[in-house]
């Protein structure tokens, strides 16, 4: 049985980095809450999507991925006794969304933070249908992912304002919650 957990939103706070390098850069504030909406192109000046992914994926990936934070204070402790516990049974993946350069920038990430975790999975928006087909239980914040969980699969939600209309099997507010749930949570798969 596979247990996906995603990088983004899950482990690093990619949307607090991406506003704090944005205005870094471009001497520009954002132009409202980066968690208040799905379209990153009503937060940032840019005038296309391609200038934008320029900006994230080409120009500033290392700062944004690589130096990105923790999503909550301690989450690679929780992920690391998480997979110690859960090694036996289960396959466990990291996923994360990157293209480009963000996927080393990712890499050095998970290294600076110590993730123990040796399967890392990239995909792309092109692929994001497939990642359930893989995976047994999926714990995320991605409202995509989430919103495209088949019958017969496992949803835990680490709980966020961009995901509220969401649904889930399970919802919990940080990722070492995980680790007060149940075993058998798990095996209802």
């Amino acid at each position: 049985m596979r247990i996906s957990i995603s990088i983004n939103g899950v482990l690093r706070d990619v949307l607090k980095k991406m506003a704090e390098t944005y205005e870094k850069y471009t001497q520009k504030e954002c132009k409202k809450d980066i968690t208040s909406t799905d379209n990153l192109l009503d937060v940032f000046d840019f005038a296309t999507e391609e200038e934008l992914f320029e900006f994230i994926y080409v120009e500033c990936p290392m700062e944004i991925f690589g130096a990105g934070t923790e999503a909550e204070k301690h989450v690679f402790n929780s992920l690391n006794e998480f997979y110690k516990e859960k090694r036996e049974d289960y396959d466990i993946y990291l996923v994360s969304d990157e293209i480009e350069k963000s996927k080393p920038a990712t890499l050095f990430f998970l290294a600076k933070y110590g993730a123990l975790v040796e399967r890392i999975e990239f995909y792309t928006i092109q692929t994001i249908d497939d990642l359930w087909d893989r995976t047994d239980i999926f714990i995320t914040d991605n409202k995509l992912i989430l919103n495209k969980k088949p019958e017969g699969k496992l949803s835990i939600k680490i709980d966020k304002p961009y995901n509220k209309d969401s649904e889930s099997d399970i919802t919990l507010d940080y990722f070492k919650d995980i680790l007060k749930l149940e075993d058998d949570r798990f095996k209802q798969v």
